[in-house]
């Protein structure tokens, strides 16, 4: 309370310096425009009276509401009582500011649930990875020479082991992102083609052929080099993981190039994704009805995808065919 009245004091000190300059200023005037003798007292006694009664009237309403402020800091949803169109305006902005607060943090929790349910499967799987390469190792073991083949199935599941983990490691920054971005003019073909070649034992492993239709040397993009990456080899897992059941599996890279405009086509020959699903591809940890075929489907390939192309200003789009295959489109700017 203490507190309160002071700051009551503090805000009227104005308005109180007034009332008073207000009163000596009349008196004055009419000390020296008339003759008799001017009565002091009587004014500065009716001046202090009204003054004092609505400062006390206006304190009963600057309390109570400075109150229910303080109140309102235990207790949400506190009412705030209003008697004056500024107090009003006041708790206007503080019920907006409140439910912008609890939108964010609904925002944060939500995604702290999506991040421990994303991690919680992805250790799920790293156990399941490694399981299986314990047991090829054993039954190496029990073998006098290891064959060539269990040394492949090793390296393979070594393989999936570790796009997982750079798939988290992506899932996580990308809260980041903006702390570790650089915008520059990027080779979208020679950096196609350093990304299939650093790929290339999943394509192997997988016995995929990677097919790149461009013609053209140079062609030059406006975007984030490393992030970029991100994208197009996680597209790349996806294509090749739904081309295996394939007698004749390729996937096929291709990219057409406008004044302004570049777009890089990745087109598989795989499963296909049904139509009911192409519109949920996006969203995470969405499988949809391939995911419940395919080993290893997380749906969170595309999401990530799709985040990083809205933090860089590119496109993707999707479409596809059951039994015919799935082109992936992103559009970038051409210039910086």
């Amino acid at each position: 309370m203490k507190k309160t009245v002071a700051n009551f004091v503090i805000d009227r000190t104005s308005y109180i310096l007034f009332m008073f300059i207000n009163s000596i200023l009349i008196i004055t005037f009419y000390s020296l425009t008339v003759n008799d003798t001017v009565e002091i007292l009587y004014p500065i006694s009716i001046t202090i009276f009204l003054m004092l009664s609505y400062l006390v009237i206006d304190f009963i309403k600057y309390s109570r509401f400075n109150i229910d402020i303080q109140n309102s800091r235990n207790e949400r949803n506190y009412n705030i009582r209003c008697a004056t169109k500024e107090q009003k305006e006041i708790y206007s902005l503080l019920k907006e500011l409140n439910l912008e607060h609890i939108k964010n943090e609904n925002n944060i929790v939500n995604k702290y649930k999506e991040k421990e349910h994303f991690l919680a499967n992805s250790i799920h799987k790293f156990k399941n990875y490694i399981s299986v390469m314990a047991l090829i190792i054993d039954k190496g073991k029990s073998q006098e020479v290891i064959e060539r083949d269990i040394l492949i199935d090793i390296e393979k599941e070594n393989n999936n082991l570790e796009s997982s983990l750079e798939q988290v490691l992506s899932f996580i920054r990308i809260d980041s992102f903006g702390n570790d971005l650089e915008l520059t003019n990027v080779n979208i073909v020679q950096e196609l083609k350093n990304i299939i070649n650093d790929n290339k034992s999943k394509f192997i492993h997988n016995e995929v052929f990677p097919v790149f239709e461009c013609s053209e040397n140079d062609i030059y993009i406006c975007t984030d080099k490393k992030w970029n990456r991100i994208i197009i080899e996680q597209i790349i897992t996806n294509a090749i993981k739904y081309t295996v059941n394939n007698s004749n599996r390729k996937v096929y890279f291709n990219i057409e190039s406008s004044n302004e405009e570049v777009i890089l086509s990745i087109r598989d020959n795989g499963i296909g994704i049904p139509e009911y699903d192409l519109k949920r591809v996006f969203e995470a940890f969405f499988t949809g009805e391939n995911g419940r075929k395919i080993r290893n489907s997380t749906g969170i390939g595309l999401f990530i995808s799709k985040e990083i192309c809205k933090k860089l200003g590119h496109t993707i789009e999707i479409n596809s065919k059951i039994n015919v295959g799935t082109e992936v489109r992103i559009s970038y700017l051409s210039k910086l």
